[in-house]
């Protein structure tokens, strides 16, 4: 009799502490400061504590019996679900970083550990813990964006030093730093007629006066000589293009990379005739097509160790001659239109005033 009697006391007092001990971890859960729930097998919300509340927008009345995709950004679903599938079969959990909803429907920046509830070896649920992360992600924005801005000061200084060297190679060539300055100008013009975007021409703008900066690399011999260029001097002028690209290549700024393919194009035919690599059509790209026009009009109304200047109108003559040939129809159908003389809308300086 004792003996059942002490037996019925002790389950007495296991089954208290046990309640204690359920009592002290559901205020712990509920104390914490992390978004802590728990769902069943089909993930339909169970239990929520406070801080879930606070997080996400929705009491523990309101949310019991929905599914956790409600919390869930639309892109974000399938992604959940694959982790929940990873998680039931025995997946370690892993803490991820990912966006969750609102109840008003706000995006919020968060992390999230998955786990298993098992009783008996069968799922009975999982358990989501979330933790916001809002302004670690805020931080880390403000960081990216102060090293993009150096980065753009880098990019730019190094644009900078590489027109640098572009004036260098003009002051050997033309005995004048105009040509680069007018190029650009045409080129972003031209590229306005054209109807490209706002952000293109004005890029364009920026990298076509870089498209000569491989004759630094080019002996004064040739560069400087008056006569004719024989061949070998010719196939050695040519290697500016080659030269120029490699010059600007190697950076992932969009100025650098379009700097580079218009030195390597600007002397491309649209019908395969030109250097170095012969590319035809719009295999060409674009911009390397519209520097072409505007470098080839700018050299001929300007005078150059090898000859003197052509007028304005014998230029435009001469770039519509070669329409379809060595320049892109439709380039200078654009470089033709306008009610005055292209030349003068880029206010292109005469030999003697250069």
């Amino acid at each position: 009799m004792a003996t059942a009697i002490q037996t019925a006391a002790r389950l007495a007092l296991q089954r208290h502490d046990a309640a204690a001990k359920g009592l002290h971890l559901a205020a712990l859960v509920d104390a914490s400061n992390d978004a802590i729930m728990s769902t069943d097998a089909d993930g339909m919300i169970t239990t929520w504590n406070r801080a879930a509340e606070e997080l996400f927008g929705w009491s523990e009345e309101e949310i019991a019996g929905r599914s956790m995709n409600v919390l869930c950004p639309q892109a974000r679903v399938a992604e959940q679900r694959r982790l929940l599938r990873a998680v039931a079969g025995g997946e370690v959990s892993i803490e991820f970083d990912t966006q969750r909803l609102h109840k008003n429907g706000s995006l919020l920046d968060v992390s999230v550990t998955n786990s298993r509830i098992m009783k008996d070896g069968v799922l009975r649920g999982f358990c989501a813990v979330t933790h916001d992360i809002g302004a670690r992600v805020r931080s880390r924005d403000r960081l990216e964006e102060r090293v993009r801005v150096g980065l753009d000061d880098l990019i730019r200084s190094r644009a900078e030093t590489l027109h640098g060297l572009a004036l260098a190679a003009e002051y050997r060539d033309y005995e004048t730093a105009l040509h680069t300055e007018r190029v650009g100008l045409a080129a972003s013009r031209l590229a306005a007629r054209l109807g490209l975007a706002d952000s293109f021409v004005a890029l364009i703008g920026e990298a076509a006066p870089l498209h000569d900066v491989g004759k630094i690399g080019i002996p004064d011999s040739i560069l400087l000589k008056p006569g004719r260029l024989n061949v070998t001097e010719f196939d050695a002028i040519k290697q500016h293009t080659v030269l120029g690209s490699k010059l600007l290549a190697g950076s992932d700024s969009e100025l650098a990379r379009l700097a580079a393919q218009i030195a390597l194009t600007h002397h491309e035919h649209w019908d395969g005739n030109g250097y170095p690599a012969r590319l035809a059509g719009e295999a060409i790209p674009l911009a390397g097509r519209i520097v072409a026009v505007v470098d080839a009009f700018d050299a001929m109304t300007h005078e150059r160790p090898y000859k003197s200047a052509s007028t304005r109108e014998q230029a435009s003559d001469e770039i519509s001659r070669c329409s379809g040939r060595q320049f892109d129809p439709d380039v200078v159908d654009a470089f033709g239109r306008s009610e005055q003389p292209f030349e003068r809308t880029f206010r292109i300086r005469s030999p003697q005033a250069a």
